[in-house]
C-alpha cells in the first residue's frame, strides 16, 4: 500500500524537478538578458537543494518501480534482482543515463559560484535528463522508427514545456523581488522581458500543442479519440488539456498586460512596479496549474489507455 503510493509521488517529483531544473537554467539564458542586474554569479539556494534532489529521487523512483514489476515491496529487493533490471532493461539504461546527467548537472550548479559556463553545462544536462523519461513508459512502447519519432518528439514535447514552466517560475520571482525592493529601473526591466518573451512563449506553446498533439495520436489514434475520454485515461487527458488552455489564457493575459505597459511607460499613471504587483497573483495562478499539469503527467504516464 504504502509502496503504491510513493511510486506516483516519486514520479511527480522526478518530473518536477527536471521541469523545474532545466527551466530554471534555460530560460535565464535566454529570456532574461535584457534584466542586466540579474548575474550568473551563483545558484540561489532552491536550485542547489533541487539539484542535490533530483539524483535522489530519481534513484527511490527506480528502486520503487523495480519492486512494483517485481510484485515485492522495496525492502525485500536484493543486489542481483536490481542489477538484473538495471543493467537489462530500457527502463534501466535510461535511469543510468539520466543518473550520470543529474549528476553532472549538479556539480554545474555548484560551479556556478566561479564561471557562467556552467549554467550552459546545466542547462545541457538537464534538457538531456528530460528527454531520457520518454525512453520508457508511452513512448518507449513504440516500435520501430516510429518508435525514435515517438522518444524524439516527447522529448521536444518536454523541453517545450520545461522552458515554458522556467519562465513562469523567473517571471514569478522577479515580480516578488520588485515588491521588497520596488525600484522602477528594475520593474521596467521585468516588463521589458515579459514583452519580449512573448513571441518565444506563443512558439513554446504552439510546440506543447502539436507535440501533444503527435504523441496522443501515436499512444491511442486520435480516431479513438471518443472512447479513450470515456476511460479513467482519457478523463485525466481532458483534466491536463483544460489546465494547459487555461495557462494558455493566463500567458496571453500577461503579454497584453506587459506589452501595454512598455508602450505607455512614459505616460502611464500607474507605474511598473504597481503593474508588476498586480500580475503577481496571476502569474503565482499560472504556475500552480503548470505544477498541476507536471503531478497529472506524471500519474497518467503510468496509466495504459483502453485497448482499441
Amino acid at each position: 500500500m504504502i509502496d503504491g503510493f510513493f511510486e506516483p509521488a516519486l514520479r511527480v517529483a522526478q518530473y518536477a524537478l527536471l521541469l523545474g531544473l532545466f527551466g530554471w537554467s534555460a530560460f535565464w539564458l535566454l529570456g532574461l538578458r535584457s534584466v542586466g542586474w540579474l548575474k550568473a554569479d551563483r545558484a540561489p539556494s532552491f536550485a542547489v537543494v533541487a539539484a542535490l534532489a533530483a539524483p535522489m529521487v530519481s534513484a527511490a523512483l527506480m528502486l520503487t518501480s523495480i519492486a512494483a514489476m517485481m510484485g515485492v515491496p522495496v525492502a525485500q529487493l536484493d543486489q542481483p534482482m536490481i542489477k538484473a533490471m538495471i543493467t537489462g532493461t530500457d527502463m534501466g539504461y535510461a535511469f543510468i543515463v539520466r543518473t550520470g546527467l543529474l549528476v553532472a548537472g549538479l556539480a554545474a550548479v555548484l560551479a556556478l559560484r566561479s564561471q557562467r559556463a556552467a549554467l550552459v553545462f546545466a542547462a545541457g544536462c538537464y534538457g538531456s535528463a528530460l528527454v531520457t523519461l520518454g525512453w520508457s513508459g508511452h513512448a518507449a512502447a513504440t516500435e520501430g522508427e516510429w518508435g525514435l519519432f515517438h522518444r524524439l518528439n516527447n522529448g521536444i514535447h518536454l523541453v517545450s514545456a520545461g522552458l515554458w514552466l522556467g519562465a513562469i517560475g523567473w517571471f514569478v520571482a522577479l515580480t516578488f523581488r520588485s515588491y521588497k525592493n520596488p525600484d522602477e529601473t528594475q520593474a521596467h526591466a521585468v516588463l521589458k522581458a515579459m514583452r519580449a518573451f512573448a513571441p518565444m512563449g506563443i512558439s513554446l506553446v504552439a510546440l506543447v500543442a502539436v507535440t501533444g498533439t503527435i504523441n496522443a495520436h501515436l499512444i491511442f489514434g486520435l480516431p479513438n479519440v471518443a472512447a479513450t475520454l470515456a476511460a479513467p485515461y482519457g478523463v485525466l487527458l481532458a483534466i491536463k488539456v483544460t489546465l494547459v488552455a487555461a495557462m494558455v489564457a493566463l500567458g496571453a493575459h500577461h503579454a497584453r498586460v506587459s506589452r501595454d505597459a512598455s508602450r505607455g511607460m512614459g505616460q502611464a499613471v500607474t507605474s511598473p512596479a504597481h503593474r508588476l504587483a498586480a500580475l503577481r497573483r496571476t502569474l503565482l495562478a499560472e504556475l500552480a496549474l503548470g505544477l498541476l499539469v507536471t503531478g497529472v503527467v506524471a500519474v497518467f504516464g503510468t496509466m495504459s489507455p483502453p485497448m482499441m
